[in-house]
């Protein structure tokens, strides 16, 4: 009688001691914390297209989401903005501190709205420059939340630059709300 509740003892005295160990964490404690996590492609047009002279250009720029693992069923998504900079194909797109506004509209039929500021502005060994801007979720779809957009847009034609201008460009984009 006394071996079974021995018994008994030591294995809900194991039970606890490993509960409180951390070993039998539950399986979602590494788990993603982010709230939405996206990756598709930013394509920027320029309007006039931009050349080596700079001169005030309309950016249109476009955000378009394919893959989102998020916590409210959105699979996909897209956002649009536009702004007018003195640009040319020798300076940097999206300088430090720019501000932008855009509003995703989710395939959920919900939106969100992001005040991004521009932090880094890295050329990376490739000829590529990559762009990260982390904001606010000011509205909609995580409201609060922090949110981070990673782009990285190809090197400019020299050739195209020096002639008729580069009307657009377009590469690879991430965007997370935490």
């Amino acid at each position: 009688m006394f071996a079974g509740i021995r018994s008994r003892t030591l294995g809900i005295t194991a039970a606890l001691a490993l509960a409180c160990s951390g070993l039998l964490a539950p399986a979602t404690a590494n788990a993603d914390t982010s709230l939405l996590s996206c990756t598709g492609t930013q394509t920027v047009t320029y309007d006039p297209p931009l050349t080596n002279t700079a001169k005030s250009t309309k950016v249109t720029i476009t955000e378009v989401y394919t893959s989102c693992k998020d916590t409210a069923g959105i699979t996909s998504g897209k956002g649009t903005f536009q702004l007018t900079e003195t640009a040319s194909c020798t300076s940097l797109n999206n300088p430090l501190g720019t501000q932008d506004q855009p509003t995703y509209q989710w395939n959920n039929d919900k939106k969100s709205t992001v005040l991004f500021k521009v932090t880094s502005v890295d050329r990376l060994g490739n000829g590529t420059s990559q762009v990260t801007a982390v904001g606010t979720v000011t509205d909609g779809f995580g409201k609060g939340s922090a949110a981070t957009r990673t782009v990285t847009l190809p090197d400019l034609s020299v050739t195209a630059c020096a002639g008729k201008g580069v009307p657009s460009q377009s590469g690879p984009a991430t965007l997370t709300f935490a």
